[in-house]
């Protein structure tokens, strides 16, 4: 486990290595993230949220006891569920869509003002047309307004950009169009002059659907019954209107459904309350006709205590009626309750009967008095306990406040809930590296350049001696070599290893020449050659580096000598060989520059006048290094390696495919098939799995 997380740590650490070296597709692509972000948070319009907050009171039932609180236990929706949804109902959501106008729409349509925020603004009470002009109606065509000079008149033009009216802001206009009438009216306008809106009428369920979108009701906290209602727009005070518009009819409905029943039998009542007036009336006016036909009759304290008692029956049994009537509402006939008050109206309507068997042994006189005057007081109990009912439901029907009240209005805010505009820009850069990063990782997979020796090895048969990281450039120093400047740089120490390789493969009586070559120009081929002689030089051999690029050749600048006679005036002989070597600053270290540009190069370097100076410098040198041009433009290389044991081929680090490096390393092997060959890895990246750095420091 411990081996592969360090080796998830050196991959990403490769790969942020990888992606800082191509920081020339990095830097554009999160630029260009960038730039676009910023574009994205100014186009987006901001849109502020407001919120407010609502408690539902629970409707405490006092007859349900123990009962009521187990079933709250076990309870698995909260009653604020359903409010939720009768509040996010069309009724509900309908209203304020009417009210606030929210099925037309005036949309700016300048881009610009856009950008900077300086748009202007239109409401619209009423757009009415002879067809309904809908956003998807291309053929048509939608309508437009420009503001005028003081944003408080506009004209309007119809889809074909005719003017159709000129109209001031709180006025009404009704204008004919297509043989019929249009109406148009604004009721607010916050604009400069020539500012332009876009006229769109959606149709009531278009609207309500959209302004859905923009709202949200859900619960705080669980089983609260506390609502929080929030809506967005792109206006503030507009969104607080609408918010609070929705509280409000929320709010007047609840309380119009629970004032519901009352009103049903207050209306009941009142329809009834003439009859039994009526009835009153009809009863008094028998008893005292009675009493004007018999006149005055005695009624004895018997008599008198029968009335009573009778009167007082009547009464708690119209009493008990009522109650069961309100009971039967709550409860099943079967239950207790509804039993225990049958049980009680039997019993009153037996001592009624009871009663009435006394009644019917007094005189016939006072029965006839007796039973007016219980129809008299039975009827002005009736009336009065009606009027006492419909009072009751009155004040009922008036103190009734719902189940709902409004806890927090909402208020206008002043910054806006969203674009995130930094986080839009962040969003954006970490987009643009992502895509960057990606752009480097499909160079990577798409890239035809070998990076693995071993792989080069393998494939070519040939050893990898060395890899070399960048080193200087220029391959020197002033007129000295790297490895004389800075013999601790990490390029120098792995030159060092190429020369060990060379001197361990070199066979004991081979010729002490060494060609180095590369497949093509820029590989740095020069650099290794320099640096290479000058290590050599440096264990007290006596080495020439021969510059043999007959047409490139560069090495006198490295070594700050004046172009002359060289390499080239040698092979044409107009030279002596004394006069083209000279000594450099490094000790034991002499070079042959390559002359003027000859017009035949690679037939001079394939002379035997070049095999016989080869030849005689063999045994003026104990070492001798050719540098050589590429070997992939030209054959000069190949001729000028001809007489070397030993052959250099310098590539560089993710450049060259394999089979380009095949193919240039059997070029140079044509003209010398015996000479050991080998290769340099040059600007060589070492990853971070590599185990080291580049410095190693004084040893």
């Amino acid at each position: 486990m411990a081996s592969s997380s360090k080796k998830e740590e050196t991959d990403l650490f490769d790969l942020l290595k990888e992606l800082a070296k191509n920081w020339h597709i990095m830097l554009p692509c999160m630029i260009f993230a960038g730039i676009l972000g910023v574009f994205v948070a100014m186009w987006i319009r901001p849109v502020y949220q407001v919120d407010a907050l609502l408690q539902i009171e629970s409707k405490n039932n006092k007859g349900a006891g123990m009962m009521a609180s187990l079933g709250g236990l076990f309870a698995t929706t909260s009653p604020a569920e359903t409010e939720i949804e009768l509040i996010k109902s069309r009724q509900i959501i309908g209203d304020a869509v009417d009210k606030m106008h929210l099925q037309y729409n005036a949309e700016p349509t300048s881009r610009l003002n856009r950008l900077f925020h300086r748009e202007g603004r239109m409401e619209i009470r009423q757009f009415d047309i002879p067809w309904d002009l809908l956003p998807e109606d291309d053929e048509r065509g939608p309508w437009f307004a420009t503001a005028m000079d003081d944003s408080s008149e506009f004209i309007l033009f119809d889809h074909h950009k005719k003017q159709v009216l000129e109209g001031k802001v709180g006025e009404t206009y009704r204008f004919p169009y297509a043989g019929d009438t249009a109406i148009f009216s604004v009721y607010k306008m916050m604009a400069k002059k020539g500012q332009k809106f876009k006229i769109t009428k959606y149709t009531r369920l278009d609207a309500i659907e959209a302004f859905k979108k923009a709202f949200d009701v859900k619960e705080k906290g669980k089983k609260t019954g506390v609502l929080e209602f929030t809506y967005q727009d792109i206006y503030p005070d507009r969104a607080t209107t609408i918010l609070n518009e929705i509280a409000t009819s929320y709010l007047r409905q609840n309380v119009e459904q629970r004032n519901a029943e009352a009103q049903k039998t207050l209306e009941f009542l009142e329809k009834q309350l003439p009859d039994v007036k009526a009835q009153m009336d009809s009863s008094l006016l028998k008893f005292n006709t009675y009493r004007h036909q018999v006149g005055s009759v005695d009624i004895n304290a018997e008599t008198r205590i029968i009335l009573e008692r009778r009167s007082k029956l009547q009464q708690d049994l119209l009493n008990l009626q009522q109650k069961k009537q309100e009971a039967i509402r709550l409860f099943q006939p079967e239950h207790p309750t509804i039993k225990t008050l049958e049980e009680q109206e039997q019993a009153l309507k037996r001592e009624l009967s009871i009663n009435s068997s006394e009644t019917r042994k007094l005189p016939a006189t006072q029965q006839e008095v007796l039973k007016l005057t219980n129809e008299v007081d039975m009827s002005k109990i009736m009336y009065t306990t009606m009027l006492n009912n419909i009072q009751q439901l009155k004040l009922v029907s008036a103190g009734e406040v719902g189940s709902v009240r409004v806890v927090d209005f909402a208020e206008e805010v002043t910054r806006p809930a969203k674009p995130k505009k930094t986080m839009i820009v962040f969003a954006f850069l970490a987009l643009g590296f992502l895509i960057g990063a990606s752009l480097v990782i499909l160079k990577g997979k798409f890239s035809n350049g070998v990076r693995d020796a071993h792989f080069i090895e393998r494939e070519t048969g040939f050893s990898v001696y060395a890899k070399v990281p960048k080193g200087n450039p220029k391959g020197t120093k002033g007129t000295r070599p790297l490895a004389v400047v800075e013999p601790d740089d990490v390029a120098v120490e792995s030159l060092r290893a190429l020369r060990s390789s060379l001197e361990f493969s070199m066979e004991e009586g081979s010729r002490p020449i060494i060609g180095v070559s590369g497949l093509i120009p820029g590989v740095g081929k020069s650099f290794i050659s320099v640096n290479l002689a000058a290590l050599c030089a440096g264990l007290g051999k006596k080495v020439l580096l021969i510059d043999a690029d007959l047409r490139k050749g560069r090495l006198h600048k490295e070594f700050g000598i004046k172009r002359g006679d060289g390499l080239s005036q040698y092979l044409l002989r107009k030279a002596a060989l004394d006069n083209i070597i000279y000594a450099t600053e490094v000790e034991n270290l002499f070079i042959m520059p390559c002359g003027n540009v000859p017009s035949n190069p690679s037939e001079i370097l394939g002379s035997k006048h070049y095999s016989e100076m080869i030849d005689k410098l063999e045994n003026m040198f104990d070492l001798i290094i050719i540098d050589t041009p590429p070997i992939m433009l030209v054959t000069d290389a190949a001729l000028a390696c001809r007489q070397a044991s030993q052959i250099v081929m310098v590539i560089e680090y993710n450049k060259h495919s394999i089979d380009a490096i095949q193919d240039g390393m059997s070029q140079l092997l044509k003209g010398n098939t015996t000479a050991h060959a080998s290769f340099v890895i040059n600007k060589y990246e070492h990853g971070h799995s590599d185990g080291y750095g580049y410095k190693y420091g004084k040893y």
